[in-house]
């Protein structure tokens, strides 16, 4: 086995998911019927009561909850998504895969399940030399349905991001189409990834499942990983692909005339994508960029005076997988 295989080869997260009760919007508002996370699983591995809790016995790792969930509460890796396109910048043409044994691929993490399309617009952005999807082995392994949107999804990619990044995303459904390399690494660069690797696979031994039993802070403001990686990308294209991307992907938001401007949907938004106006008296704005359309705002209105139309990201399926014979170039 090669240095790079045997250094990049180390589980690096756990066989299930983790859920943070501090990010889950059923957590922070009691009342919320969210249930995006056990709509998404196709093993019904996800209960629902004050917050998400993982049925462990049903679940797969196929991490459809993680792309589905609006808040950025999921995490079926040690690493978020602003880490891995940071591992996968240090190759030239990298190749992300899964751990399955015997998967080619520069960066691994679990399932590819997890990807939607804001995060490969995110990832089209901020690869400049591209980025191959091993989807090789997917046809056979028992979460294949749960990759199969994803053909679908780097089209709208491309569409999205135009001559930007209509060539910075591909996937490889055969060996042949993948044509991986291996990166050559020094001695030193190979002890260096592989201490990493073991700090990681054990840091992943405590059961990801567990909840956290803390109280949620409701005073923290954070976007998603995938959110981050982004808005911070987005200058990249023109003004019209920006204006394509906000139109499919960022919510919009109005403040009806019943509102009496209490304030109290910008404590419960999770992302800041509520805040405070600089005017006197003080009244809710909206920053569309920062608003994932998790709804807890307008659930959190007692006065019914926010109106949240979400323009959720299509997301993978969970569906018989169906794969080309060759890759999608």
């Amino acid at each position: 086995m090669s240095l790079w295989r045997s250094a990049t080869s180390a589980r690096v997260s756990g066989e299930s998911v983790r859920i943070d009760a501090a990010r889950c919007v059923r957590s922070r508002l009691d009342r919320s019927h969210c249930r995006a996370c056990a709509d998404a699983c196709p093993e019904d591995a996800i209960a629902l009561d004050s917050f998400p809790t993982l049925v462990a016995a049903r679940c797969t790792s196929c991490r459809l909850c993680e792309a589905a969930c609006p808040a950025g509460a999921i995490e079926g890796d040690a690493r978020d998504l602003e880490t891995l396109s940071a591992e996968l910048g240090r190759t030239p043409h990298p190749v992300l895969g899964c751990q399955a044994p015997g998967v080619d691929a520069h960066v691994r993490t679990g399932c590819l399940g997890f990807l939607e399309l804001e995060g490969l617009l995110a990832l089209a952005l901020e690869l400049p030399d591209g980025l191959t999807l091993n989807l090789t082995h997917c046809r056979d392994c028992p979460n294949g349905p749960a990759v199969t949107g994803l053909e679908r999804m780097v089209g709208e990619a491309r569409r999205l991001t135009g001559a930007v990044g209509a060539t910075n995303l591909r996937i490889a459904t055969s060996t042949e189409a993948l044509a991986f390399r291996e990166n050559p690494l020094s001695r030193r660069q190979f002890f260096s990834i592989a201490a990493k690797r073991c700090a990681a696979a054990a840091t992943a031994a405590v059961p990801l499942q567990q909840v956290g039993s803390a109280a949620p802070d409701g005073g923290t403001k954070r976007l998603p990983s995938r959110r981050r990686l982004l808005l911070k990308n987005l200058s990249a294209l023109p003004g019209q692909r920006r204006a394509s991307v906000a139109d499919a992907l960022f919510p919009t938001l109005a403040f009806e005339s019943a509102c009496n401007n209490c304030m109290a949907c910008v404590g419960v938004c999770p992302t800041g994508a509520i805040a405070a106006s600089q005017t006197d008296p003080l009244r809710p704005e909206f920053i569309a960029a920062r608003c994932t359309g998790c709804g807890i705002c307008a659930e959190f209105c007692n006065v019914g005076a926010i109106g949240l139309s979400s323009r959720a990201a299509p997301k993978p399926e969970s569906k018989p997988a169906t794969f080309p014979a060759s890759a999608v170039s």
